[in-house]
C-alpha cells in the first residue's frame, strides 16, 4: 500500500485532472456564492459550509484554462490550506484512483520559461489505463504571489 497514491480525479473539459485524496476533505455541488470586491479574478467568492466561510476559486481560471459556463454538473473540490477552507471549482468530479508510484511521472519543468522563482501548478503526471493525468499542486494553486510580482492583479482591477 505505501507504494500506492489515492489520487481524486475531476474534469476541466476535455481533460481529467488529479489531487491527492489528502488534500481534499470532500466534494460539493456549486452553491451559491457571495462575490468579493478586489479579489484576483480567478476567485469566485464565498460561501457558508455547514457554518464555515469557504473561498470559492475557479480552478479554471487559476490554470490560465479558457472560460467554460458553469452547469449541475459543476463541482468544487474542498481543500484545506493553512488552517483555511478553499473551494477549487472543477467543470465535474469524476473518480478516486489507485496509481503505483511507478506509474507517476514528474510534472515538466517550466522554469526556463517562467524564472525559477516560479513553483510549478502540476505536482506530477499520473499514468492511468493509457490517459496521462495532470496532479495539481495545491501549495501553488493558492499562491497569489507572481500576481503580485507581475502587476497583473493590480492592471486588471484598475
Amino acid at each position: 500500500m505505501k507504494d500506492n497514491i489515492m489520487l481524486l480525479t475531476f474534469a476541466l473539459e476535455p481533460n481529467p485532472y488529479a489531487i491527492s485524496i489528502h488534500d481534499a476533505e470532500e466534494v460539493v455541488p456549486l452553491p451559491e456564492l457571495t462575490p468579493l470586491a478586489d479579489a484576483p479574478p480567478f476567485i469566485s467568492g464565498i460561501f457558508n459550509l455547514r457554518g464555515k466561510v469557504v473561498t470559492a476559486l475557479d480552478l479554471r481560471r487559476r490554470l490560465g484554462l479558457a472560460r467554460r459556463p458553469w452547469d449541475t454538473k459543476t463541482a468544487v473540490l474542498i481543500t484545506p490550506f493553512q488552517e483555511k477552507l478553499f473551494g477549487l471549482i472543477v467543470d465535474r468530479a469524476l473518480s478516486l484512483i489507485e496509481i503505483s508510484r511507478r506509474e507517476m511521472e514528474p510534472a515538466p519543468n517550466f522554469s526556463s520559461f517562467l524564472g525559477s522563482r516560479h513553483s510549478q501548478f502540476l505536482l506530477g503526471v499520473a499514468k492511468s489505463e493509457g490517459r496521462l493525468i495532470p496532479i495539481v499542486n495545491p501549495q501553488r494553486i493558492f499562491s497569489v504571489l507572481e500576481a503580485y510580482e507581475l502587476g497583473d492583479w493590480q492592471t486588471q482591477n484598475e
